[in-house]
């Protein structure tokens, strides 16, 4: 096979996904791992750089005819050094040079990422945000991820560490936060906190359909709270709205601030569909501004979980471009 292909990797604390990836972004073969979060890096990238080979020989694709590597990590990350400074999930990763390492085990060039951000340029690239243009994605999962891109790039910041709107507080004084601060829209509107709080209403005494799960040891998530509403129940009815409140706040918030052509929701949350988007839209409406019309579109992802992979390989088509202008 003579087509030419990037290499991408979503490479998380749960699992490693490599495809490969043609140039208008089609997977054209892909694979996934367990993440063994205890092993040494070097063994982990040894997993990605084989998960990689076995796709090329088995797509019978010649190394001459990739064009580069992009993988998306947890973080947080060094760009410039192209290291993972060290991670909650995986905690044997400190200070670790992942782009040279995972470069010198395929010979290939590697462009790093963090994997919210892969995720926002898979939509941009090949997805929901395709052909448009300023692009920002949440995504909805056991935190809230995002990625903005500008002007058809990732937006870094000066600290490396723009785009962190999960942290972006909407409840003074609020939930406590694992980054430390209070009232995070994370802790309000990502498919695990909505579970948490939940649960924590039924602790507290609420009634809901649900408590009997809770009584037999069982837990709660994201998509047991969507069939609950449906079927009329008041807490999760109530949770899940202020969810989608919190939610269209931060997207007023995202359009003041970068002014793009559309929000996409992605992740777990995403899977409820237009159960999510209708009152996303609703509540967002209700709350912006009417000096100008100039309001982003807010829709769904499409690419699923298959974003990251998609969006690490589109960072390597873009390398190649850039190294040869």
């Amino acid at each position: 096979m003579s087509q030419r292909v990037a290499i991408g990797i979503d490479f998380g604390g749960t699992n490693v996904k490599v495809a490969l990836v043609s140039e208008d972004g089609r997977i054209l073969a892909k694979s996934t791992a367990p993440t063994d979060a205890t092993a040494q890096p070097a063994s982990v990238v040894g997993q990605m750089a084989e998960l990689a080979e076995s796709l090329l020989i088995a797509k019978r694709i010649a190394h001459d005819n990739v064009v580069g590597v992009g993988l998306g990590s947890p973080g947080p990350l060094d760009f410039r050094r192209g290291m993972v400074l060290h991670s909650v999930n995986l905690p044997t990763w400190e200070n670790v040079p992942v782009r040279d390492l995972l470069s010198t085990h395929l010979d290939l060039p590697v462009a790093l990422d963090n994997d919210a951000n892969a995720a926002a340029f898979g939509e941009y690239w090949a997805g929901a945000g395709k052909g448009g243009g300023d692009f920002v994605m949440l995504t909805l999962g056991t935190g809230l991820g995002a990625g903005v891109v500008l002007d058809g790039k990732l937006l870094h910041g000066h600290h490396d560490n723009a785009a962190e709107l999960g942290h972006m507080i909407v409840v003074p004084d609020g939930l406590p936060c694992g980054c430390g601060q209070r009232g995070c829209v994370e802790q309000y509107a990502a498919a695990a906190t909505v579970a948490k709080r939940v649960e924590s209403a039924i602790k507290d005494g609420e009634d809901s359909s649900l408590a009997t799960r809770l009584q037999a040891g069982e837990t709660i998530d994201a998509k047991l709270v969507v069939e609950a509403m449906k079927q009329g129940d008041a807490l999760c009815e109530r949770i899940w709205d202020e969810a989608c409140m919190f939610l269209a706040i931060t997207c007023v918030n995202i359009q003041h601030a970068f002014n793009p052509q559309s929000i996409v929701l992605g992740g777990g949350m995403a899977e409820a569909g237009e159960v999510l988007l209708d009152p996303v839209r609703d509540h967002f409406t209700k709350r912006t501004w009417r000096l100008e019309s100039d309001r982003p579109q807010i829709q769904l992802a499409t690419l699923g979980y298959d974003a990251g992979a998609i969006g690490a390989a589109g960072l390597a088509w873009k390398m190649r471009l850039m190294r040869n202008k």
